[in-house]
C-alpha cells in the first residue's frame, strides 16, 4: 500500500478539530476560565514559584502545571478569550495524533490507528473538556499519552533515554492532574499483558521504583494542599455505595458518545434512558464474549484502562462529560480496530470502499453540526454571564485603586466570573466579593456594595467610609439555640431616601441548628415604632439555618429598604434578633440580655 494515505492522515485528523471546534471562538471566557485568569494574573513575578508549586498556597486543587500554563499565558494573551481557546484546541489536536501514533505502533496498522483517531476526534460527548479553557483534561492528556509513547518504545528498546523521557513525561502528567498517579499501572499493564514481557521480580522492582517513588510523592504534596480538604469538603469527594451506579451512567456516556452534550458541564443527575441502557447492555455483553473467546489481552488492558481513568471522579457524587476525555480513548481504539477488520474483509471492493468513506464523512459532519450548536448555545449562555458586568463597566470607566466591589445575591458568580471579568478590565486595582465572603468594605480606599432589582438590573449603594455606629450588647453574642452572632457591618448610617441600607451578618452556628429561624431586622425611630424592616430566612430563604455546617462561619446580608415615606430624622436603631419560622416566637438571648440586638445610632436625609 501506498504511504502516501498515512502520510496524510496527521493533516486530515488535525484540520478535522481545527475545522469542528472553531465556533468555539464565539464563546469567550466563562466560570472557572476567569478564576484562573485572576489568579495568575495577581502573582507577583517574585512569588510565582511559591503561588504555583506550594501546596499550602493552592486554593484548589494542586495542579502546578495547569497553574504555570495560566501564568504564562495571562503575561502573553492577558484578555484574549480567543487565544486561551485555542490553546486548548491545540492540545486537543496532539492528543489525537497521539492516539493516532499510539494505536499504529502498537498494533502495526496505520488504518487501525487512523480510524481510532478519527473516531476519538468526532466524539462531542467530552465537548466540555475542550471548549472550557480552564479544564485541565485536554492539558493532562499531552504527558500521558506521551509517557506511554516512550513507555513502549522503552519496552521495544530498552533505551534508557526512552526510560527517562517516560519518567518525566510521567512527572509532568502528576502536576496536571491527579488522575495521572494511574501511570504506573496502565505501565504495568502494558508490559505484561500487551509487550507480553516476562515476569522477573528483581528488574520489576528497579524499573518501577522510581515511578512509584514519585507518584506517590505527589501524592503526598496534594493530600497536605489545604485545598484539596476544601474542594473534598464541598463536594463530598469518599467512596459510597452510589459509585457504582455513577459508574454505570459513565459507561453510557462511553458507548454513547455521539450526540448532542453540552459545552458546559452542569452536573447532569442521570444520563440515558431505556434504549441507551439496552444497548451499553448488549455492547458490555459482546465485548465480555468476544474477549474470553479471543483470550484478548489488549481488550482487557482498555478495560482496565477506562476503569483506571474513570476511577479518580467516581467518588464524586455527580457526572461531568469532561471526565471521559481519557477514558473514551479505548472506545475510539476498540472502533478504530472494528473499522480496520471490517475493511480487511471487504476493502477490496470499491462499493466497501466508498460506503466505509462516506459513513466517516457523515459522522465528521454530523459531528460538526452538534458542536456547533453546542457551542452557540453556550456562547449565548456565558453572554448572559457578562451582562451584570456589563452594565456596570458602561457606567464606570475607572474605578479609585484599592476598590472593593461587594456583590448581594449575584446572578453571575463572583468567584469565577465577575472577580475575573473586573479583574481583566481594571487590574489589580479592583477587589470583588460576594454575600456569601467577609466584605470589610472599610478596609480598602473605595467601596460600593452592589444588588439587584426586580428586573436583575445592578443597583449600587455608596459605602460610607467614616460610619460609626454602637451595638449593644457587645458582640459577639449567643442566642438560646447554638448560634452566634459575631460581628456585622453597614454600608452606611447616613440613610437616604430610595437607598437600601445594606447590613452584612457574620454568624457561626456553635452546633446543628435543630430547626428553621427567620431573622428580623427592624429599622425604629426614638419612640420605637418601626418604620421600615426587613424579615426573613438566611440569603432570601436560600439556605436555612438547619442547613448550616457547625463551628463555621455563615455571612448572610440583609437589604433593609429606606421608602419615601421614612421621616427625615436622626437617632434611629436597628433591632436585629431571630424568630421560630413556624410561630413568630423569639429567641432570647442568652443571660437574660433580651431578644435582640441593638445598633444605633443611624440619620435619614434626602
Amino acid at each position: 500500500m501506498s504511504k502516501s494515505p498515512s502520510i496524510l492522515a496527521p493533516f486530515i485528523l488535525a484540520a478535522l478539530v481545527l475545522i469542528t471546534y472553531q465556533p468555539s471562538f464565539r464563546i469567550g471566557l466563562y466560570l472557572d476560565d476567569y478564576y484562573n485568569i485572576e489568579r495568575a494574573g495577581r502573582i507577583e513575578d517574585s512569588d510565582a514559584l511559591r503561588q504555583i508549586f506550594d501546596p499550602q498556597a493552592q486554593t484548589l486543587w494542586y495542579r502546578p502545571l495547569q497553574g504555570l500554563q495560566f501564568f504564562i499565558a495571562v503575561r502573553l494573551f492577558w484578555a484574549n478569550a480567543n487565544a486561551y481557546h485555542l490553546l486548548n484546541i491545540v492540545y486537543h489536536v496532539i492528543n489525537v495524533l497521539l492516539v493516532y501514533a499510539l494505536a499504529w505502533r502498537i498494533s502495526k496498522k496505520w488504518l487501525l490507528g487512523f480510524a481510532s483517531a478519527f473516531f476519538y476526534a468526532t466524539f462531542t460527548v467530552y465537548i466540555s473538556g475542550v471548549n472550557w479553557a480552564a479544564i485541565v483534561e485536554p492539558l493532562l492528556g499531552v504527558p500521558y499519552l506521551l509517557s506511554i509513547w516512550f513507555w513502549w518504545s522503552f519496552l521495544e528498546k530498552e533505551n534508557r533515554r526512552d526510560y527517562i523521557l517516560a519518567f518525566i513525561s510521567l512527572t509532568f502528567a502528576l502536576m496536571a492532574k491527579q488522575t495521572a498517579v494511574t501511570i504506573p499501572i496502565v505501565f504495568m499493564l502494558i508490559e505484561f499483558w500487551i509487550a507480553r514481557k516476562p515476569f522477573a521480580f528483581v528488574p520489576v522492582i528497579r524499573r518501577y521504583t522510581l515511578f512509584v517513588l514519585v507518584t506517590l510523592f505527589f501524592v503526598y504534596l496534594q493530600s497536605s494542599a489545604p485545598s484539596t480538604y476544601t474542594f473534598a469538603g464541598t463536594f463530598g469527594w469518599k467512596p459510597t455505595p452510589e459509585m457504582a451506579r455513577i459508574f454505570w451512567e459513565y459507561l453510557v456516556l462511553l458507548f454513547v458518545p455521539w450526540g448532542a452534550f453540552p459545552s458546559i458541564d452542569m452536573n447532569p443527575p442521570q444520563v440515558g434512558d431505556t434504549r441507551s441502557y439496552t444497548w451499553v447492555s448488549i455492547v458490555l455483553v459482546l465485548l465480555i464474549v468476544f474477549g474470553v473467546l479471543r483470550r484478548s489481552r489488549v481488550l482487557l488492558v482498555l478495560a482496565a484502562f477506562t476503569t483506571l481513568t474513570l476511577l479518580p471522579v467516581l467518588p464524586f457524587p455527580f457526572l461531568e462529560h469532561r471526565y471521559v476525555y481519557l477514558p473514551i480513548i479505548s472506545v475510539a481504539i476498540i472502533l478504530g480496530w472494528l473499522f480496520h477488520h471490517t475493511h480487511t474483509i471487504w476493502g477490496k471492493h470499491r462499493v466497501a470502499i466508498f460506503a466505509s468513506s462516506f459513513a466517516l464523512a457523515l459522522i465528521a459532519f454530523g459531528n460538526g453540526l452538534a458542536l456547533n450548536d453546542s457551542m452557540a448555545a453556550a456562547a449565548e449562555w456565558a453572554r448572559q454571564l457578562r451582562v451584570p458586568y456589563r452594565d456596570i463597566e458602561r457606567k464606570n470607566p475607572t474605578f479609585p485603586s484599592d476598590t472593593l466591589l461587594y456583590f448581594v445575591d449575584p446572578i453571575t458568580p463572583t468567584e469565577g466570573g465577575l472577580a475575573g471579568m473586573f479583574f481583566l478590565r481594571y487590574g489589580k486595582g479592583v477587589t470583588v466579593r460576594n454575600w456569601t465572603q467577609y466584605a470589610g468594605l472599610r478596609d480598602h480606599n473605595a467601596a460600593w456594595v452592589y444588588y439587584f432589582d426586580e428586573q436583575r438590573r445592578p443597583q449600587k449603594i455608596d459605602v460610607e467610609k467614616d460610619a460609626r455606629t454602637i451595638v449593644e450588647p457587645t458582640l459577639p453574642i449567643d442566642f438560646q439555640v447554638p448560634l452566634r452572632l459575631e460581628g456585622y457591618e453597614i454600608s452606611h448610617a447616613t440613610l437616604k431616601r430610595g437607598v437600601p441600607l445594606a447590613l452584612i451578618l457574620y454568624w457561626r452556628a456553635l452546633d446543628t441548628i435543630p430547626q428553621d429561624y427567620a431573622v428580623f431586622v427592624h429599622l425604629v425611630d426614638q419612640r420605637g415604632t418601626i418604620v421600615t424592616q426587613a424579615d426573613g430566612q438566611p440569603r432570601k430563604g436560600q439556605v436555612p439555618m438547619t442547613t448550616w455546617e457547625p463551628r463555621r462561619p455563615f455571612t448572610d446580608v440583609v437589604l433593609v429598604s429606606i421608602d419615601e415615606d421614612v421621616p427625615i430624622g436622626s437617632e434611629y436603631r436597628l433591632m436585629i434578633g431571630i424568630y421560630d419560622a413556624r410561630t413568630s416566637a423569639r429567641v432570647p438571648l442568652q443571660n437574660s440580655q433580651g431578644d435582640s440586638i441593638t445598633i444605633s445610632s443611624f440619620k435619614v436625609v434626602e
